[in-house]
């Protein structure tokens, strides 16, 4: 009895130990094949795609950020816009102001040869008065860049004259040639602003010095 007894508990320990043993190897096992598999799956992760949800949501904040650029730049270019016109506008007024003190003196003695015109005074004091305002105002414009055109005994430029009237001449050489000018014209920081209004000679063969105007069409 005693022998069955040992020779039982030894069978015992002898299973225990091996349950034990394969136990202990079995973690070493399952850590090595995790230890595989992470490896494996190392390299897929580096090629992996975006997805198309992932590529509509960036096209998307793409697409918002360029629309928030482009109204910003339209807001800019209407300020802009707004600035230049209400500078001009600015300089415009300016412009008429500063004309206008330009006048104040002429205005003033304008005043004064009526005032002149108004009692006792003879017509040479009173036309001496007109000519200083007029001097006086002539330079107060061209100080402003107004110019006279001149135009007697010059040719005919259609840019610059505007012929009222023609006369005949028996001179070839002064045909287009500007006899008399009916009023003048000015240009203003070189660009005309009125025609000088003028007649014209026109070379008609054995006319002598007939001098009768002859009305022009005017167009």
């Amino acid at each position: 009895m005693v022998s069955r007894k040992k020779k039982a508990e030894q069978e015992r320990i002898a299973a225990q130990k091996a349950t034990a043993d394969a136990e202990e190897r079995e973690p070493v096992g399952l850590a090595d094949e995790g230890s595989g598999e992470a490896g494996l799956e190392e390299p897929a992760r580096a090629n992996v795609v975006p997805s198309s949800e992932e590529v509509i949501e960036a096209l998307s904040t793409e697409l918002e950020e360029l629309e928030d650029r482009h109204l910003r730049v339209v807001a800019e270019f209407d300020n802009f816009r707004k600035r230049t016109v209400r500078e001009r506008a600015q300089q415009e007024t300016r412009a008429q102001a500063e004309l206008a003190r330009q006048l104040l003196e002429s205005l003033d003695d304008l005043s004064r040869v009526s005032e002149l015109g108004s009692h006792d005074h003879d017509a040479a004091a009173i036309l001496e008065g007109v000519q200083l305002v007029e001097t006086k105002l002539r330079r107060a414009l061209e100080q402003l860049g107004l110019s006279p055109i001149e135009a007697v005994g010059k040719p005919f430029n259609p840019e610059l004259h505007e012929a009222m009237v023609t006369v005949s001449t028996d001179r070839p050489d002064e045909d287009e040639i500007v006899a008399q000018e009916l009023a003048k014209g000015y240009t203003f920081r070189g660009s005309l602003l009125r025609p000088s209004r003028v007649q014209v000679k026109m070379y008609r063969p054995g006319s002598g010095d007939d001098e009768t105007g002859e009305a022009e069409s005017e167009s």
